[in-house]
């Protein structure tokens, strides 16, 4: 039955009228599978609640193009055309169509629920991120979403289109040269596949004589479509969670903490939001925006460091990101360093002479991550 699941998951009827795929059913269904990791969904009962609501904004401003609406009661209404998604009424409310729209879906929806087998089989973590592979197959071209992604964390325009071109065209074409047939670069949307393919690459004179000749783009744009790749699958993520839940030596409630801490939420994300208030770098304070992360990276800190409020950064999407990816630092004193790898750094709202206000418990965090992390 999991192979019926995958097909399905990869041709998910989403909305083309645009021309494009719109990215609102695949990021609640992101949404729902972080849920399920971290226990906030325990039964098979898909509450529209406000952690539903976070985790697919969390999700659709990586994917959303300009002209698409944060709008998750959409998706949560019409994936009720696919096999698998199904909705529980309240008590007195008929199966009739309604006016879809936040309200309405509080009205008349008591909650969401999967077929069994399938929620089931979303208890195993690789079940979750193979699903989430076949989910990112869904979008127009795993290219065209790339390019937008490469703009939308600083790359330049041309950066994107060159980057663009190696991976669909240019680098597919050395390797068929040599007798290892490859189509796009894009058909591989796993992260195991991708350094396969660029190991085989590597070993190829033809890609080491034009990455030297052009100053490394081909190596850039190899890694650039992992990170999109990772960014996608949220692998990382996963990752460390299920490293906390498999942690023996810690009690439900403390796994149930340390969770919410990784991924920005509960306590930890309420103690930035006490902490910053808004935006550190750019003053926004619509709290629907704003994402809660550390400074220093998860996987390095001690336990200690993982719940400290100093070691974490109240960002919005697009800054979170670049910070994130290390494009951006920030000197003891709060002002700004931005890495001559982030061309187009106005596009995400960073202006050159920002400045945050740094708490001197934070400096010893941000010094790693300049010294450690920073591209500069």
């Amino acid at each position: 039955m999991f192979e019926v699941y995958l097909d399905e998951f990869k041709k998910l009827n989403v909305d083309r009228s645009s021309g494009r795929a719109k990215p609102h059913k695949v990021c609640l269904l992101f949404a729902v599978f972080d849920l399920i990791e971290d226990r906030h969904i325990v039964n098979n009962e898909i509450f529209y609640d406000q952690a539903l609501k976070e985790r697919f904004t969390y999700h659709f401003e990586k994917f959303r193009a300009d002209a698409d609406k944060n709008s998750p009661f959409l998706p949560f209404y019409h994936l009720r055309s696919a096999s698998f998604w199904h909705h529980k009424l309240k008590s007195g409310s008929t199966n009739k169509k309604f006016s879809v729209s936040d309200k309405s879906i509080g009205t008349y929806i008591e909650y969401a629920y999967l077929n069994d087998d399938l929620f089931a089989l979303l208890q195993d973590e690789k079940n979750r991120n193979t699903l989430r592979q076949c989910l990112s197959q869904n979008f127009s071209e795993l290219g065209e979403q790339f390019q937008r992604w490469a703009v939308e964390i600083g790359k330049s325009n041309e950066t994107a289109q060159n980057f663009t071109t190696a991976l669909k065209i240019t680098m597919p074409n050395w390797l068929n040269t040599l007798g290892r047939g490859a189509n796009s670069l894009f058909e591989i949307s796993s992260v195991r596949e991708l350094k396969r393919m660029e190991l085989m690459l590597c070993e190829t004179e033809i890609f080491k004589e034009r990455d030297f000749i052009e100053q490394r783009m081909y190596s850039s744009a190899l890694k650039a479509y992992e990170d999109f790749l990772l960014d996608t699958t949220q692998v990382q993520l996963q990752d460390d969670i299920e490293n906390i839940l498999q942690d023996d030596t810690k009690t439900p409630t403390e796994k149930a903490v340390l969770v919410k801490t990784r991924i920005g939420q509960g306590k930890y994300r309420q103690d930035l939001i006490d902490l910053w208030g808004k935006c550190a770098l750019t003053g926004i304070e619509n709290r629907d925006f704003l994402i809660a992360s550390h400074i220093k990276p998860w996987r390095d800190s001690s336990e200690e460091e993982k719940l400290d409020k100093y070691n974490g950064l109240l960002l919005v999407a697009n800054v979170d990101k670049a910070f994130d990816k290390a494009y951006i630092t920030f000197a003891d004193s709060g002002e700004i360093m931005i890495s001559d790898e982030l061309e187009e750094y106005t596009r995400l709202g960073i202006e050159a002479t920002g400045k945050l206000k740094v708490n001197a418990n934070s400096r010893e965090y941000l010094a790693y991550h300049r010294e450690i992390l920073f591209r500069g």
